[in-house]
């Protein structure tokens, strides 16, 4: 046999694997529709302890927790910011130190407005440092999924996410957010039980967060694949008006 047509039956060979494992990933994601809820950003653990806790009724709203009801007083530019940063609006850095944020808390949101913005941009400051907070982490994985994986590095992408979250947990082993990207990433790759291992740890430890139930309840493939954690999910975000 000759190395040429060994090489041949090779790449033909990976290519049929590769080609039905892409068909795989594409049946075990419109089993979930995408699993479009995954793509929403949790807020409330990337600007948590920037404000001190309102006094005021939380009325209902899609605000995370943090910026529901009335500023503290004191703090109404610090909210006012945090505000237009959660709705997407552009908001100059060099303002974060004008309203009170510390150097270090100015440099975070510098980098959650250009998450917004500019995620290009966001990714390299994130990864251009050691992230010392769960937040980085979730923040990196989650552009890092969004707009540097693609068709061609695909697994190799997603594999290498999966080893940087695992490091992260072993370090921060109660945040939510990290398992509510590690569930991203499994879904890229259609790994379906492991999404909904991973969305049950973000329910748990986020202390079953209004947030994290919405991402169960509103995505319906998870009545039919994880009917415990569904019901779950709904009585708990019924019991909870204000939510």
């Amino acid at each position: 046999m000759s190395v040429l047509f060994a090489g041949g039956v090779a790449v033909a060979y990976a290519t049929t694997v590769i080609g039905l494992h892409r068909l795989n990933v594409r049946r075990m994601r419109a089993q979930a529709s995408g699993f479009p809820t995954l793509q929403r950003l949790d807020w409330q653990s990337l600007i948590a302890g920037l404000l001190p806790p309102s006094t005021a009724p939380k009325a209902p709203s899609d605000l995370p927790p943090l910026l529901r009801g009335e500023p503290p007083a004191g703090a109404e530019a610090r909210h006012a910011l945090l505000s237009a940063l959660v709705a997407g609006s552009p908001v100059e850095p060099s303002r974060f130190e004008a309203a009170g944020f510390s150097g270090g808390e100015s440099q975070w949101l510098t980098t959650l407005a250009l998450a917004q913005s500019k995620p290009g941009g966001a990714l390299g400051r994130l990864f251009a440092a050691a992230s010392s907070t769960s937040a980085e982490v979730y923040l990196r994985e989650h552009l890092f999924l969004r707009h540097r994986v693609n068709p061609l590095n695909l697994e190799l992408s997603v594999f290498a996410s999966k080893r940087r979250l695992a490091s992260a947990l072993s370090r921060f082993t109660d945040a939510p957010a990290l398992y509510f990207a590690r569930a991203q990433a499994s879904a890229l790759l259609g790994f379906n039980k492991a999404v909904l291992d991973d969305l049950a740890r973000a329910v748990y430890f986020s202390r079953q967060s209004a947030f994290y139930l919405k991402v169960v309840t509103e995505l319906p493939w998870v009545q039919e694949a994880r009917p415990a954690l569904y019901q779950q999910c709904v009585a708990l975000l019924t019991a909870r008006p204000l939510a």
